[in-house]
């Protein structure tokens, strides 16, 4: 099943929110001052990248740390930048603008100017994809890959109460305790670490190894979302859904480095939804199926799907939390055979921010911005060899190494680990 585990701070005090099977979304109202970033374009960034080749790394990610993205960036064109800017800092720059740009339209320059396939194709494309879905984790053979996840998180601006000490009071200078309002101040989207841990694919069953998580940061942090199921149930859940729904139309073909793909857009009311999220409240846990939407992109010769987001609508008065979740597949080889395994991933969230013992009725709450850049490298059969001594002659032969595939993008950031 999948699912997605999410934890956000008040003050010194955090509230877990569980969903099963899905996750990402951008909510548009802030409650603190911000300045406002630079918009471009992704032409526009390349413009800028390339005047910028050669400079420091600290000089090029302090370009880019006031820009934001107005089109979605493809895997392609992001590998092909940490190749040309491989220092640390500008790696993460460029994460964080390709995160908050995944649910965007692709620019125009990407999209295959080519008439829309008929009604009876789509209808087919849709069945392959149905097929592929059914099959895609009977393919998968028993394997183990890492997981790197980068977090980036603000820090909302939050009032609290804090103590001042004693103040006078009356003729005889009497002393009391006072207290005042603090403020925190806003700080923007920023790397705050990253974890690397283990994800056996075994039996058909996907399992994140506690035991293997390691982190290199000395404090990993309570906050953050966490996916599981991109192996194959989040597509059969969302497959599924939008299918019963009837609810997936045509959208756009997209450039990818082969052939054109196929991209549907499908969306899911909440008397269809099978993604179930789990809400706090009152020290209980309220479950709500809430409609969403997002996009597919398929292989129109073998209904393989290579992109998948899933965006929810949460119901009031749950509103202003918004979450979602971008999935990207590619073929790797692993045990000289190609299998389609997911390569990249973005889950993405704003959450209201209780605020204990200084809230007030009708006062606006603050929404932290949540992003987790997720990716799978260093995939491996799971096997093991053995071989039956007969005589103290034998010598064993040297352990045969296990079959690997790892993806071309690192994932290393500059300052240690953390989630």
């Amino acid at each position: 099943m999948f699912r997605l585990l999410y934890t956000y701070a008040a003050m010194k005090m955090t509230a877990p929110v569980m969903r099963k099977c899905w996750p990402l979304l951008l909510l548009a109202v802030s409650s603190w001052p911000a300045l406002a970033a630079r918009s471009v374009t992704v032409g526009q960034l390349e413009q800028l990248l390339d005047t910028l080749y050669g400079k420091s790394d600290n000089k090029v990610a302090q370009q880019l740390s006031g820009l934001d993205l107005t089109e979605r960036l493809s895997q392609a064109r992001l590998s092909h930048w940490e190749e040309k800017f491989p220092g640390p800092k500008t790696h993460v720059a460029l994460i964080k603008l390709a995160d908050l740009a995944a649910f965007l339209n692709p620019p125009a320059e990407d999209v295959v100017p080519i008439p829309a396939p008929d009604s009876d194709t789509r209808d087919r494309m849709l069945e392959l994809a149905a097929e592929y879905v059914k099959a895609a984790t009977a393919r998968l053979p028993d394997l183990f890959a890492t997981r790197e996840t980068m977090h980036f998180e603000d820090t909302p601006s939050l009032n609290s109460v804090v103590s001042t000490g004693t103040i006078p009071f009356g003729l005889h200078a009497a002393r009391e305790p006072g207290v005042a309002m603090s403020r925190t101040e806003y700080k923007s989207l920023h790397y705050t670490g990253a974890t690397s841990t283990s994800v056996t694919y075994r039996n058909g069953m996907e399992i994140h190894g506690s035991d293997a998580a390691k982190s290199e940061s000395h404090n990993e942090p309570s906050t953050g979302l966490t996916t599981s199921g991109e192996f194959g149930p989040i597509l059969s859940l969302v497959i599924g859904d939008a299918m019963r729904s009837q609810q997936m139309g045509w959208l756009r073909w997209e450039q990818s480095p082969a052939d054109p793909v196929a991209v549907f857009r499908y969306s899911v009311p909440a008397n269809q939804s099978n993604d179930l999220v789990r809400v706090p409240l009152g020290g209980t846990l309220k479950q709500v199926y809430p409609a969403y939407h997002g996009e597919i992109a398929i292989d129109p010769s073998t209904g393989a799907i290579l992109r998948l987001s899933i965006v929810a609508e949460m119901p009031p008065p749950y509103q202003a939390m918004e979450t979602a979740i971008l999935v990207e597949y590619a073929p790797v080889t692993i045990g000289a055979q190609s299998y389609f395994c997911p390569m990249r991933g973005v889950a993405f969230s704003k959450v209201p921010v209780v605020q204990t013992g200084s809230a007030r009725d009708g006062a606006e709450v603050p929404v932290q911005t949540q992003v987790n850049d997720v990716a799978f490298a260093r995939y491996h059969l799971f096997r093991s060899d053995a071989r039956i001594l007969t005589g103290p002659g034998d010598v064993p032969a040297a352990p045969q190494q296990p079959s690997s595939a790892s993806p071309e993008r690192s994932n290393t950031p500059p300052h240690g680990r953390d989630r």
